[in-house]
């Protein structure tokens, strides 16, 4: 997908300003989850630290090496990736993003499924990691990279609305299912404006939002309408 050599560009730069895509990937559940491994284990861990943290750390660590080397992750927020990538290199190549996301959330599937405890399990809360599973956003627009201490973040308003976007009403559509939601601004440059379905979010201080609701478990372009 990448494109060496664009014009006023060098390779491997990260410029401080510029369009790029920007992916957010949460883990639905994971804050009811952590509730119940603290109910049963307690919160002082004498006893050793839960499990569930290691399932935390697996099952970001495989969004994270499925998203790249494509998208570079700009952090970790707690359960969620925050990552981007310029546009350059991703503009009409939509199919083998998407292709790429369904290929990270199988991933993730089987690093959850190698989570589930044993069947001799005593605790209760732990083997709720079934049920955890995935919701992704991602959009495009004009950031700027801003140097924060030792790091650096991204900024701008397109950020802005990309997290808006993990507070939505989408799954009062579809259900509890893994779901991506493509906005417009993205789904057009991919080049995959007709994928999925329909959507519209509203919000007080980024407007409204339309975009593309993929189910992740699904090929693309099954069901697509308008």
């Amino acid at each position: 997908m990448e494109q060496p050599g664009q014009p006023g560009t060098t390779p491997g730069a990260d410029p401080a300003a510029g369009e790029r895509y920007l992916l957010l990937a949460d883990i639905s559940g994971y804050t009811g989850f952590m509730t119940g491994v603290e109910h049963e284990h307690g919160a002082d861990f004498s006893a050793g630290i839960p499990a569930a943290y290691a399932v935390l750390g697996g099952l970001l660590g495989a969004v994270v090496k499925g998203v790249e080397p494509e998208f570079a992750v700009v952090k970790l927020e707690g359960d969620a990736v925050f990552a981007a990538a310029p546009a350059t290199g991703l503009d009409g190549h939509g199919e083998e993003v998407l292709e790429q996301l369904r290929a990270m959330y199988q991933a993730f599937i089987d690093s959850r499924t190698h989570a589930i405890p044993a069947n001799d399990h005593i605790c209760l809360a732990c083997p709720a990691v079934a049920h955890l599973d995935l919701k992704v956003v991602l959009h495009r627009g004009h950031v700027v990279r801003q140097v924060v201490g030792a790091g650096s973040d991204l900024l701008g308003p397109a950020v802005t609305v990309a997290h808006r976007l993990l507070k939505n009403t989408i799954r009062e559509r579809i259900g509890y299912r893994p779901y991506l939601f493509v906005t417009d601004t993205a789904a057009t440059a991919l080049g995959v404006s007709d994928v999925g379905i329909e959507h519209h979010e509203d919000y007080a201080d980024a407007g409204p939002v339309a975009g593309r609701i993929v189910e992740l478990g699904q090929p693309v372009r099954e069901g697509a309408t308008s």
